[in-house]
This record gives C-alpha cells, structure tokens and sequence, in this order.
C-alpha cells in the first residue's frame, strides 16, 4: 500500500515540476483518449448493431411503400383511362367513320381534352382505330411510329390483355419525346361495352412527373431512389450506386457496406405488375436510429464528459485563465494612455515572468508615450496647417489609370502628353504650398486639370474662356476655380446624358473682380442652391470650402451668387473687390 502511495506521490511531483504548456497536453490527452474510448466501446457494442437492424427493416418498408404509391398512381390512370372509354363522344368515334361527320373526331377530342385535364403527369393520349384512323391530344410533343404500332407483335399483348392494360417504356419504340426523357406508356384495348368486340387501342404517354412523384417526398436525409428497366438500364440519368447488387428474379433483394461511422444500405425492389425495378440507397444516420438503451449511453457519456472537461475548466481557471486576465485587465490600462505595473500574485512559471518583465518595462514605455504624444501632438499641428492650405485632387487615380490605358494602346504620344500636362498641374498646384497665385496660374490650373478630365470625357464637354487680359495677375486664393469647375463636369454635364460646356469668365465691372463659370447641365432647383449657399450638400466637391477661403481672404461674407434654372444652365459668380493700386492683389486681408 505505501509502495502505490509512494508512486502516486512521485507521479504528482513529476506532473507540478512540468511546464504549463506540457501539463495542458497531457491533460488533454488523457481526456481525449477516455472520451474516444468510451465513445467507441458505446457505438460498437450498443449502437451500431440496433442502427442496422433498425435500418434495414427501414428501407425495406420505404422501398415497398413507394411501390405502392406508383400502384395508387397507375390505378388512377386506370381509371382515367375507363372514363375516356365510356365517355359518349369518344364511343361514338370509335363505331362511326369519322371521315363522313368531321364532328366526331372534334367531339372526342374535346372528351378526351376534358377527362385528362384534372390528371396529372399525361404527355399525351391517342386513340388508334382499328380503321387506321387517328385521334390524340398532347401536352407536349410524342412523336409516334405507326409502323411499330401496326405490327401485330406490338400489340399481341395488349388484346391478350382482354381489356386489361400494358406499362412500355416509350412503348417498346411506338412512342418518344423529342427531348430524349423516357415516356411511360399505359397501353389497352378499348372494346364495346355490349358486343365486348375491340373497337380500337388507347395509349396513355404518362411523363417523368409520374415516376418522381412516388419517391419524392421520400428522398433527402441521405436518401436516393431511382427506377430502372432490366432490358432498358435506368430510366433518368441519374444513377444510383448499388454498391454491386443487381436486380434478380427475387421481389426484393437488399445489401449494406460501408465503414462503422457512416454505413448504408442498397436494395431493388420489383413493383408488381410493372415492368420498373426500383433502386434505392440510403445512408444510415446515428440520429435516426438511436434507441433509448443508446440513448442512456450516450447521456452517461456526455455527462462524464462534461465532469471532465469542468476539472480541465477548473484547472485552465487557475493555473491560467485567471492571472492572465488579471494581466490583460492591468495591460488594458493602456487605452487611457498609461502603463500601470501589476501588482498581484501570480505563479511561478511562464506567466509571472511575463508579469516580471511586463513590470520591468514600464517606466520606460512610459517615459516613450510621454515624448510620442508631445511629438506626435507637434507633427499633427504641422499636418493640419498644411492640409488647410492644400486640396488634394481626388481625379489623380482616375488619370494615372487612364494615362495606364493609352499607354497599353500604344498611344505613345497621346499618353506622354498627358503626362506631360499631369505634371505641370501639380506643378502650378503645389506651388510650394504658397496660399495665393494669380489669376492667372490658377486659370492655368484649371485648363490643365479640364484636359486631363477630357482623356475620360472627351465626348461630354468642350471648355471655353473669356478672360479679361489686364485682370489676370491679381493675386487670388490657390484652388477657388477647380472645385467649381470639378462640380459642374459631375454635377452639371454628366448627369445630363449629352455634350455640353464649362465657360471661365474674368471680368470687373464696379470696382469687383468677377470670376464666373458656367455650364449648361442639368441646372438645380431653388432648394438646392439654397442648400449649395447653406454648405448642406453633401455631394459637392469642396464647395463650402472654397467659399470659405474666400470669405476669410477678402474679410466679407458676400462673395458668391448662384444663378441656375432646373434642366438649362448653372452659374457661379465669385466677387472680390477690387484694389486699383499697384499691387496687383485682390482686396482684403494684407495676405503678403
């Protein structure tokens, strides 16, 4: 006894001088080969052998139960078939020479047009007297072969069958669909209710709905059943694997294989009086077939797993779970911009070095974020003053794709052109970041950016300028005219759906500078210039921005007006006063 104590105490020593990683694996190993275990002696020995049995009297009730739902639907047919043959009209056709009343064979079809049409699955139905003559109606296209039909050893059968009826597939070649699907062909005499004398043959072509609708409601949940003719092979193109059973001479035969996880079943099954062999194969699910004496295993075995897997829980818990998140908590400190040192007690194994460490680095990290935050804090003041006096022009991607296209086209001098004027754009753009330009740099601004739009749009707009010479060296805010102009090329031109025209106009007239452009788009309503002026729409590019510098530089509010008629033309006019002296800048603030 103190020899085993002795072991068990060797053994929990060597388990806690383990490291944590180690001591997770061999728990979960030895959690994970009980549960294979216990699962596998369960299914092996309790499960699988009810499932199978269970099983296999299953399938052999489904496969007999479908035979029985295609006898249900030939009966019906039967009694279609009856209906048709009593039917006055039809009689009538039948006896009487149909080449002498042209009514007869009218008042059949109509008969027979009436009776089939409550039937489900009929391609078509025909008549054939024993004159030769013919009468049919049809959903879809049969073809028929009246030679075939005519040999008397087709329908040797069919009169032995002494008003009783044949199943063909297709007919044994009387019948076929121009498709290829196989039609079932319900065949028999039609005599004379008095003298019993045949009067002529009916044939009903019933379509594949006939054969799909026994099983359909069947199939699924790995379920697949299929009908087959022994001289023929399979009816539809879709084959079942019968894993080797073929159909004998036996009603029903069945076969299973599989692996002890995922075994199935295959099995043929002859309906009677038909010339169909139904097939079917069927995957076994544990869920399907589990009985309550599996059922109480299985509890026992989720139970002890769960007992299991809450002292591996436990364990995780305290070992690991828990100081880790006390230091994530500690660690989490971090989104308010400090670092705290933790202070609780943790192991001595991978995580408390980790606490040790994490410790030790903090007066440093610390003492980093305080220097990044003030320099990060400089850096983005500096951003923010560059960013106010540069727009970024957001065609850039659009025009390198497209210098990208004529270059690929071998427009070699077409795409170093517009490298070209892309270069100077941003030349004149940038303009080392200098707030004001003349007038006449930024109308250079424009022409150069509108010939870059034109190498996407060159069949919606043509610009034009009316400038006047004397004005275009005074000094204005960089950029005012390209969002202007930005917004009448998609607001304006484009929306419109035909070619159109962006006009610059430079101008004084009472002592004010008047910038103007126009294009004859699709115009705005009252609600959006208002909303335009307001600066509440969201769609235009830089608007509200533009007018702002404006205002700021010309130290005034009223510079802008927006004339505009829905569906004719739009017009921006900036106004900035004029200095007459010889500084050549705008009015306003001194900008110098």
């Amino acid at each position: 006894m103190d020899g085993k104590w002795h072991v068990v105490e060797r053994g929990r020593r060597w388990f806690a001088s383990r490291k944590l990683k180690e001591k997770v694996r061999i728990l979960f190993l030895g959690v994970i080969t009980l549960y294979v275990l216990l699962f596998f002696f369960l299914y092996s020995f309790l499960i699988q052998k009810n499932m199978l049995e269970y099983a296999l009297e299953s399938n052999r009730s489904t496969m007999a139960a479908i035979g029985k739902n295609l006898e249900v639907e030939l009966e019906t047919t039967s009694a279609m078939s009856q209906l048709i043959m009593r039917n006055r009209d039809v009689v009538e056709y039948l006896k009487k020479d149909a080449s002498k009343d042209p009514r007869l064979a009218y008042n059949a079809t109509v008969a027979v047009f009436d009776i089939s049409n409550t039937f489900r699955n009929v391609s078509s139905i025909y008549l054939f007297k024993n004159n030769g003559e013919t009468l049919h109606i049809s959903r879809g296209v049969t073809r028929v072969d009246m030679a075939v039909v005519r040999d008397p050893s087709w329908n040797w059968e069919i009169r032995q069958k002494d008003g009783g009826y044949v199943l063909r597939v297709d007919g044994d070649g009387a019948f076929s669909s121009p498709s290829g699907e196989p039609l079932v062909s319900f065949l028999r005499m039609v005599n004379d209710i008095e003298t019993q004398q045949p009067l002529g043959m009916m044939a009903i072509n019933l379509s594949r709905g006939l054969l799909d609708g026994t099983y359909s409601e069947m199939e699924g949940e790995g379920r697949q059943f299929a009908y087959m003719d022994p001289s023929r092979g399979w009816l539809w193109d879709e084959p079942v694997d019968l894993g080797g059973l073929s159909p004998g001479d036996e009603d029903f035969e069945q076969t299973h294989g599989g692996n002890w996880w995922r075994p199935w079943i295959a099995s043929c099954h002859r309906v009677p009086d038909t010339p169909f062999v139904l097939a079917g194969r069927e995957t076994v699910s544990i869920n399907r077939f589990l009985s309550a004496e599996a059922a109480v295993s299985m509890a026992a075995v989720v139970l002890l797993t769960f007992a299991s897997l809450g002292g591996l829980g436990l364990f995780l818990s305290i070992h690991i779970t828990r100081p880790i998140e006390r230091l994530s908590a500690s660690m989490d400190q971090v989104k308010d911009g400090w670092l705290r040192r933790v202070s609780i007690e943790l192991p001595d194994d991978e995580i408390g070095h980790l606490k040790d460490r994490y410790n030790n680095m903090l007066v440093e990290i610390n003492r980093l974020i305080e220097a990044l935050l003030e320099k990060e804090q400089a850096m983005r003041q500096a951003e923010l003053e560059i960013l106010q006096e540069q727009i970024k022009p957001h065609f850039l991607y659009n025009t390198l794709e497209t210098i990208g296209y004529l270059a690929l086209q071998g427009k070699r001098e077409e795409a170093y052109e517009a490298i070209e004027t892309l270069g100077a754009f941003y030349r004149k753009f940038l303009n080392q970041g200098n707030p004001e330009i003349s007038l006449r740099e930024e109308v250079a601004i424009v022409r150069d950016y509108l010939k870059l739009q034109k190498l996407r749009y060159e069949e919606v707009f043509e610009d034009a300028y009316e400038l006047q010479e004397d004005l275009l060296e005074y000094k204005v805010p960089k950029l005012i005219l390209q969002p202007l102009v930005e917004n009448s090329l998609y607001h304006g031109l484009r929306p419109k759906g035909e070619p159109g025209i962006i006009r610059i106009s430079v101008y004084a007239r009472e002592g004010m500078l008047h910038i103007c452009v126009y294009d004859n788009g699709v115009g705005m309503d009252q609600a959006t210039r208002e909303a335009l002026l307001g600066g509440e729409n969201s769609k235009s590019f830089g608007f509200k921005g533009t007018l702002d510098r404006i205002r700021h530089f010309c130290a005034r509010e009223d510079v802008v007006e927006v004339d505009s008629r829905e569906g004719e033309y739009s017009r921006v006019d900036i106004r900035m006063p004029l200095e007459r002296g010889g500084t050549g800048y705008v009015q306003g603030h001194d900008h110098r």
